[in-house]
């Protein structure tokens, strides 16, 4: 949420509103261009420079995340045996959260850098790509241990 703060750091702006009045507002979203650009539809999200409602927004919707990935993890802990212990998926669960922490940074820099999330470039695309690496690893090392520790049974 405190992403949301980054936003009084991009300087003032002007703005008219409907009964065309001008007004100065102490805070903007875009970076590298004007707030008055075009946008994604329904979000408006800048296509044509950083914009920090992204990370933001992707920030205040990790509490779904985490209990949505939670929730999974408990039903297919039923269906696929390495899951079953409860210290496995908590360990799945540090590396889901540590993934989307890495994924609100790398939006925020990108957002910081006057980049649009529709136009990455190539450096942020290989930061995606190794997070991305980097979280499959993670869940390869946790089903591995998971799955060494079945094969040794019960202590």
């Amino acid at each position: 949420m405190a992403l949301g703060y980054l936003t009084g750091f991009q300087g003032r702006q002007t703005t008219t509103d409907a009964n065309g009045r001008v007004a100065e507002l102490a805070a903007r979203h875009s970076v590298g261009v004007t707030d008055d650009n075009p946008g994604l539809p329904v979000t408006n999200w800048s296509t044509s420079g950083g914009d920090l409602r992204i990370p933001h927004f992707v920030g205040l919707h990790g509490l779904q995340v985490m209990l949505i990935g939670a929730l999974v993890l408990s039903v297919l802990a039923s269906r696929i045996p390495w899951l079953r212990s409860e210290g496995t998926r908590a360990s799945l669960m540090a590396v889901l959260t540590l993934a989307y922490t890495g994924l609100i940074a790398v939006l925020t820099w990108q957002a910081f850098r006057g980049q649009p999330l529709v136009h990455p470039d190539a450096l942020t695309l290989a930061a995606l790509g190794g997070l991305l690496a980097a979280t499959a690893l993670a869940v390869r090392a946790v089903r591995s241990r998971a799955e060494a520790g079945q094969q040794a049974g019960p202590a």
